[in-house]
């Protein structure tokens, strides 16, 4: 026998009840993302307030500091303050002259020289708060320069190295380049 689904009703039934569920749980996570990204929101703002109080705060004290800094150089700022400021500079440059280590100096230098290469001379000079060393080498070869170079860079007791020239060598008994460096030295600390 055949089985025919037949309605003979005026309106036919249809169940949504699927559509109202589905749509129910959308909404009800729609609103609960919305009471999340509120509460974010808001912890943010509150957050965000406490921040510029902090800053306005720490901008007061900043400038504070400020002319208070200005008011002590303003009394340090006298002539008899300013010849005891140059004769101090004056004894600390002498005092960075005598502790300079020509022993140490001389040790980093003879562990960073590769074998072909032949230090001509080294000038040390103390400046400010550091210490520039021109050094004049020559090498068997523009490579055993570089190889110089980029071990001075390496060290971490060399930084700034700056080649001033390179040139084949002027003395006679030595066949090779001439390569003359400056670099800031911190060994010595």
């Amino acid at each position: 026998m055949i089985k025919i689904d037949a309605n003979l009703a005026s309106r036919p039934f249809v169940n949504h009840r699927k559509f109202y569920l589905i749509s129910g749980a959308l909404l009800v996570t729609l609103i609960g993302i919305a009471y999340w990204n509120f509460a974010r929101y808001q912890t943010v703002r509150a957050r965000r307030s406490e921040v510029n109080e902090q800053l306005r705060r720490d901008r007061a004290r900043f400038e504070a500091l400020g002319r208070e800094q200005e008011k002590v150089l303003a009394r340090l700022q006298t002539p008899e303050t300013a010849d005891l400021l140059d004769r101090l500079e004056h004894a600390n440059q002498l005092i960075r002259r005598r502790t300079f280590s020509w022993t140490r100096l001389l040790n980093d230098l003879e562990r960073l020289t590769p074998a072909n290469l032949q230090i001509v001379t080294i000038k040390p000079q103390i400046a400010g708060q550091g210490i520039i060393v021109e050094i004049v080498a020559n090498g068997r070869s523009s490579r055993d320069n570089v190889q110089f170079v980029s071990n001075l860079e390496s060290s971490g007791k060399f930084y700034d190295v700056s080649p001033l020239h390179e040139e084949i060598s002027k003395n006679p008994a030595f066949v090779g380049r001439e390569i003359a460096v400056h670099v800031k030295y911190k060994g010595q600390s």
